[in-house]
């Protein structure tokens, strides 16, 4: 089975490991290379920019040829580095340039309570997210190709996904009208185990759309890609496997979406909730986290975080510190 769920480099897609929270196979971004130019998928937190800098560097990706990054969407794990990636790279190529959608523009210009929000539940693992000027920006229509070219006639697609957030996008390599890889960011769920393709929630807080997401599930799935990136964690390359993960995510989304609604109908408190649909989560989180430090209180966090999500979605609780954005 074709799961990669390490550093890895496939048909010129690159697998980083940010090292976030301190954990390995948490959170991955990517770099597509032509051997002329490189562009990031995602930064990871203003604390992951001398990880990945140095993961390409020992991949054989020189600094100075990366043209830029695409951020699949505002929150402080994804886009959050974009500021102290744009200031770094300045003097690496000062053309490098953010590519992305006005939504996603705004929020990284304002990031004021997103980023109080995040600490809340991730504390200082959430990096610092300073307003970025708009000349860092190159502006790109959702639905359509950067203004990149690379060899073979390669160019990416800025496939918008809202449902995860309002913003997000999955932006996708197409070559000769194949998509050889999208990065679905995070709207194919998660994945968290090595050699079984299970998927988890992600239904973060505040702007979770069920409707929307399940929508957008199907807007990557008719790309019919032949690699698939998570933002956690790694590639699945091969059709069949990609179209198992769909398969595998729309049951576990109806099923949680349905198990919370039927929990609140009993207990409406946050922690009944959590422990009417723990059983949703068994085997969906690899055995090889159990005894790594920091990973117990990662995941716990991470499932408070995504069922209070679909909460909000459901209209059972209201957000607390950052608005819910109306799609």
């Amino acid at each position: 089975m074709a799961i990669y769920r390490c550093e890895h480099s496939l048909n010129n897609v690159y697998i980083i490991d940010t090292h976030q929270f301190s954990l390995e196979n948490i959170t991955s971004v990517f770099c597509y290379y032509d051997g002329e130019r490189a562009l990031l998928f995602d930064t990871g937190t203003s604390d992951n920019v001398d990880r990945i800098l140095e993961s390409m560097r020992m991949a054989g990706i020189p600094p100075e040829k990366l043209a830029g990054v695409v951020p699949s969407h505002y929150h402080f794990d994804h886009g959050g580095g974009c500021s102290a990636f744009w200031h770094r790279m300045r003097e690496i190529n000062p053309d490098f340039r953010i590519y992305t959608g006005g939504l996603t523009k705004h929020k990284l210009q304002t990031p004021g309570n997103h980023i109080k929000g995040a600490s809340t539940t991730f504390g200082s693992f959430t990096g610092t997210m300073e307003p970025i000027p708009d000349e860092a920006f190159v502006l790109v229509a959702y639905d359509s190709f950067l203004p990149l070219q690379f060899e073979n006639g390669a160019r990416v697609l800025l496939l918008h996904t809202p449902g995860h957030t309002h913003d997000h996008c999955s932006p996708s390599v197409i070559i000769g009208g194949r998509c050889v890889f999208c990065f679905s960011g995070e709207t194919c769920g998660t994945l968290y185990t090595d050699d079984e393709i299970l998927t988890t929630p992600t239904s973060m807080p505040p702007n979770f759309s069920y409707r929307h997401y399940m929508e957008s599930m199907q807007r990557v799935k008719s790309l019919n890609a032949e690699m698939i990136g998570f933002c956690h964690f790694g590639i699945i390359e091969g059709r069949p496997y990609v179209e198992e993960i769909f398969a595998d995510h729309e049951k576990l989304m109806t099923g949680f979406m349905t198990a919370i609604k039927e929990a609140f109908s009993e207990n409406p408190s946050t922690s009944h909730v959590l422990q009417r649909t723990e059983y949703l989560w068994r085997g969906r989180i690899s055995p090889s986290f159990k005894n790594v430090k920091g990973s117990e209180n990662f995941f716990q966090n991470l499932q408070l975080a995504i069922t209070y999500g679909a909460m909000i979605d459901l209209g059972f609780r209201k957000s607390k510190y950052e608005a819910r954005t109306e799609y």
